[in-house]
């Protein structure tokens, strides 16, 4: 996977706009019948900081995903933690780094090209200091003390680019205005501009995307109030375009939201309907396109008291339909996913899974933790018990169909940032309304890989282990060109396993009804309700084996029984006191 591919989350501060706290006790599905196989397997880790931001990438270049956690305070002092992946969707234990400072917001790349991945902390010490931190990784989870710069104030985000087209990561702080220090490759930083954007007296994030397609860097920057985004003029200059304007604007962030190319924002906006604030909606989809400062407004969400005040929020396609959908933590203790439509749009009514209800969940990412080629989600934070992890459990859609927007391409194979076995599967249909489509091509890592005179592409191709850009064109009749991207990583190993289940329910995937095994017997099951589930249970002729009270929705554990008949029960509790059961029968030989 790509190791620069940073979605920060939200982070707190006291003189902030006013934004709920979230919990993460448990992922439980309240979907209606429609939709009830999508679904997730909910594990956590142990409790170690306050984590505010996470950032997925593979910090110990061993192929599998890791999970970075920035913290602000917390009882181990450290302002970077590390969940070195196993590769199935479990990690490691947490190793801190950063001893003596706090994060209000960081990303990460590799500051001083020596392969390793850094990171970079906005945040404060001596509890008010505000400073920009590097933090040099040594290419085994943990990272040492590099460059320390003082701030005139603790900066509200940061993120990473390379501004001035030299080929190195320069970083851009929010804070009464936008900074920007230049990378000078070896892990340090110089001051080069600064840039007063609106009238507020403080920034609240910024993201960096290629909004216009010209090959530069932008940002996008948010004063609580209006959304900005800085077109790249040249070398840490810009030309500033207010893009939204709405009262208490919560979150930002940069995104390929219809898959085009062309970098989007996803923006969340906290109950702008009262006290005689303007309306506004409760997240808005704006189009990045080739050539133009400006951006369209792709998709509106209509405000709702139930889905406003969104802590994160980003796109991802979690049944592999070849559409992004929306994913957000919202204000009243929810995961919301509001699924991709083949227009463009999104539905209305959102699938919604319970987060818990009492402390605070602060960041969300996604990526493919158990490298199963299908999208799952880690949480910071949930409730001061370190991390939670998602597996998706939901069945991928196996037939491809486009898209209704002209012109487009509907890529349903690969999902973007997943990791996959070779062969490489492509499965793709365009849509051009007004143009015969004359050819497809993909191209791997900027080769052409194969050309073909079709509307439908169902390519596959044998690759070795390593990361790939994965871009798929359609030329029609006139000679223009419209694409997709796919970043993937080709990977030699078994991918974890996932149990999907139904709302209100639990499903014993394995072992099946009446199966002949061995005397070491897996169970496999997966549970799902509307309240937080507190136990799992396995008995074995009547005998309770396994009991699992951390919150966990699943149990995927062997057990040792003698020759003969036995009967299994997989048992949930949910903090209602519901219990949901499922038995087999099987021989063990």
């Amino acid at each position: 996977m790509p190791r620069i591919c940073i979605l920060p989350a939200h982070r707190r501060d006291y003189r902030s706009i006013p934004i709920f706290s979230l919990t993460l006790l448990s992922l439980i599905a309240l979907s209606t019948a429609a939709f009830s196989q999508d679904s997730f397997m909910v594990r956590y880790s142990a409790a170690t900081n306050d984590g505010v931001q996470l950032a997925r990438g593979d910090v110990n270049n061993d192929g599998i995903p890791d999970l970075i956690m920035g913290n602000n305070g917390g009882s181990s002092g450290a302002a970077v933690t590390v969940f070195l992946g196993n590769g199935d969707g479990t990690f490691k234990a947490p190793l801190d780094s950063g001893l003596g400072s706090s994060a209000f917001d960081m990303t990460v790349g590799d500051f001083n090209g020596d392969g390793f991945l850094d990171v970079a902390v906005g945040g404060y010490v001596n509890g008010s200091q505000g400073v920009l931190e590097i933090l040099l990784g040594n290419g085994d989870g943990t990272f040492r003390a590099g460059q320390t710069i003082n701030l005139p104030d603790i900066p509200r985000s940061i993120t990473v680019g390379d501004f001035n087209g030299d080929g190195k990561l320069d970083i851009a702080l929010a804070i009464d205005q936008m900074y920007f220090y230049q990378g000078a490759g070896d892990g340090t930083f110089t001051s080069a501009a600064t840039l007063k954007v609106g009238n507020q007296s403080l920034l609240y994030e910024s993201r960096v995307g290629d909004f216009n397609g010209d090959g530069k860097p932008d940002v996008a920057v948010s004063d609580g109030f209006k959304v900005y985004v800085l077109w790249n003029t040249g070398p840490f200059t810009f030309t500033t375009t207010t893009i939204a304007s709405y009262v208490l604007v919560t979150n930002i962030t940069a995104v390929d939201v219809n898959q085009d190319h062309y970098t989007d924002l996803l923006t969340t906006y906290y109950t702008c309907t009262q006290n005689g604030e303007p309306a506004c909606p409760a997240w808005q989809v704006l189009l990045g396109a080739k050539g133009k400062q400006s951006m369209t407004t792709g998709f509106s969400l209509p405000p709702s008291t139930t889905y406003s005040g969104f802590g994160s929020l980003t796109a991802a396609d979690i049944n592999g339909d070849g559409f992004n959908d929306v994913v957000a933590l919202t204000s009243s203790f929810k995961m919301a996913v509001w699924l991709g439509n083949r227009n463009g749009g999104f539905q209305t009514t959102p699938l919604l899974y319970s987060t818990g209800t009492n402390t605070s969940a602060d960041a969300l990412v996604a990526s493919d933790f158990n490298r199963d080629g299908k999208i799952d989600f880690a949480v910071a934070d949930p409730g001061n018990i370190g991390m939670a992890v998602l597996l998706n459990a939901t069945p991928q859609v196996t037939t491809c169909t486009a898209g209704a927007v002209s012109p487009s391409i509907t890529e349903c194979a690969p999902v973007d940032y997943t990791y996959l076995n070779s062969p490489l599967h492509i499965t793709a249909r365009t849509t051009d309304n007004n143009h015969t489509v004359t050819t497809m091509q993909v191209y791997l890592n900027n080769a052409l890989a194969t050309s073909q005179s079709a509307n439908f592409l169902n390519y596959s191709t044998t690759l070795s282990d390593g990361d790939y850009l994965v871009v798929t064109k359609a030329w029609d009749s006139t000679g223009a060109n419209f694409r997709t991207d796919r970043h993937v990583q080709i990977y030699t190993g078994t991918p974890g396993e996932t149990c999907a289940t139904a709302a209100n329910a639990i499903n014993v995937c394995s072992p099946t009804q009446n199966q002949t095994t061995t005397t070491s017997v897996h169970v496999f099951a997966n549970s799902q309700s509307s309240f937080p589930i507190s136990a799992m249970q396995v008995y074995i002729d009547g005998s309770l084996v396994y009991d699992d009270t951390s919150g966990s929705t699943y149990v995927d554990t062997t057990f040792k029984v003698a020759a003969g008949t036995h009967s299994i029960v997989a048992k949930a509790w949910d903090t209602a006191g519901t219990i949901f059961s499922e038995s087999r029968t099987i021989t063990a030989q």
